[in-house]
């Protein structure tokens, strides 16, 4: 088939979408389909390199839900449909496909079978009201318009459910267990032997590293040598707290900014246990699963999504306060005990599996194949 996928966020963008877009083309090509990204600009001086990417328009950046987003403008929304036509797709799959203005205008432009994958955990607020409700004369049409539809979770599905009911098919992220992995090689300085906790995400307030922060300035004085590594965020960005937290804690945080993809398995391998706090609206959590793949265990709130994804105490640690001192007790509580962390380290191995690339793909084909026959 020749596949088209559409997404507001790709590579370099950091996060769970542009993570899953790269994996599902390349699992999609190993399986002999020919595929094409249609998303928005990269960051000056990014090179697509040996991928099939076509970049639209420009962004406007603002920040949603607690975590930073983007809107792709511009001419091509003037000449979406004769773009499509040129590229001849037996598919498009669309992800967010009711988020303005990428994923709405392709399904609007698009001719051939169309499938959208829902990626966000939300609650409803004036935002959402006024889009798929009081426009609904837009929005409407505009979900009619997808043969199939993708809910990476539950919280997903239930999200968009609120506004548009029906049948949706539950495919997770996935992640690739190949380079994830227990045996991967761990950065150079990260290989001293020291306790070292883990941090990858963004510096959004949903993302919760403010609480993490706050818990290592604990952690640091209950375990001998612990340190925090953090990668994508650069200190600049959290400034404000180091310098309210004082003291030496500084010293055990290693900020590694933003790091290139294909390095990030060997920070995994050079720390002992992976943190996610995030706060909310996570709809699943693909850094839980790199983690777990590459044999550390993730530490986290029970929140919503991320409860679909990790067991408590078998593949994982959840946390049932939101708050630093509850935080730094289970960072101490599993980085402390040898026997608990080989014992989680072997127990998400074995649940990332499930989740590989190949197996997620399969599903994802299926869906095409699916949505094909009742396009």
């Amino acid at each position: 088939m020749r596949i088209g996928i559409v997404t507001e966020y790709y590579r370099p963008w950091p996060g769970g979408i542009s993570e899953h877009v790269h994996h599902e083309a390349e699992e999609l090509r190993r399986r002999g389909h020919d595929v094409l990204i249609l998303t928005g600009p990269a960051a000056p001086g990014w090179r697509d390199e040996g991928e099939g990417v076509i970049r639209l328009g420009f962004e406007f950046v603002f920040t949603h839900n607690g975590a930073a987003s983007r809107m792709v403008l511009g001419r091509y929304l003037l000449c979406f449909r004769r773009l499509l036509r040129q590229h001849a797709f037996d598919v498009l799959h669309v992800h967010a496909p009711m988020d303005p203005v990428l994923g709405m205008a392709a399904l609007v432009a698009c001719e051939c079978t169309s499938v959208g994958t829902f990626h966000a955990n939300f609650a409803p607020s004036p935002t959402w009201n006024t889009l798929y409700r009081r426009l609904r004369a837009i929005s409407g049409p505009v979900w009619q318009r997808m043969h199939g539809r993708i809910a990476v979770s539950g919280e997903a599905q239930r999200s968009i459910s609120h506004y548009f009911p029906g049948e949706y098919e539950i495919i997770p992220n996935g992640v690739d267990t190949d380079r994830f992995h227990p045996a991967a090689a761990p950065v150079q300085e990260l290989s001293d032997g020291r306790p070292t906790i883990l941090f990858v995400g963004r510096a959004d307030p949903r993302k919760g590293l403010p609480l993490l922060l706050r818990a290592f300035a604990d952690v640091r004085r209950r375990v001998e040598g612990a340190r925090l590594v953090v990668v994508g965020v650069e200190r600049g960005e959290v400034a404000s707290l180091l310098e309210e937290l004082g003291g030496d804690v500084e010293r055990d945080i290693r900020f590694a900014g933003y790091v290139a993809p294909e390095s990030i398995p060997g920070y995994y391998a050079g720390c002992d246990l992976f943190c996610s706090p995030a706060t909310g609206q996570e709809s699943q959590g693909i850094v839980l699963l790199e983690a777990m793949a590459a044999g550390r265990p993730p530490v986290a709130f029970a929140i919503p999504g991320y409860r679909d994804v990790v067991s408590h105490d078998l593949d994982g640690w959840l946390i049932q306060e939101i708050d630093a001192g509850s935080l730094a007790d289970g960072l101490c509580q599993v980085l402390t005990d040898a026997p608990r962390l080989e014992r989680l380290a072997e127990g998400g191995r074995q649940t990332a599996l499930r989740f590989s690339w190949p197996r997620v793909t399969e599903r994802i084909e299926a869906q095409f194949l699916r949505a094909g026959a009742r396009s």
